[in-house]
């Protein structure tokens, strides 16, 4: 299992969309088109959020 979703850079990247900071346009769009045609990194994040509360709660 990883440890993580995103590199260093990627984070970064998304970090400052979301925070509305100038950011590279097509690093951006790369990111977002991943985010958006990988359907099974969705599930997957929900699955282990799900796992994740019923181990802390």
């Amino acid at each position: 299992m990883n440890s993580h979703i995103f590199t260093d850079e990627e984070r970064r990247i998304l970090e400052a969309y979301l925070t509305k900071a100038d950011v590279d346009k097509i690093s951006l769009s790369k990111l977002l088109n991943r985010i958006k045609t990988k359907k099974i990194l969705f599930e997957d994040v929900f699955l282990y959020l799900q796992v994740r509360k019923t181990i802390t709660d």
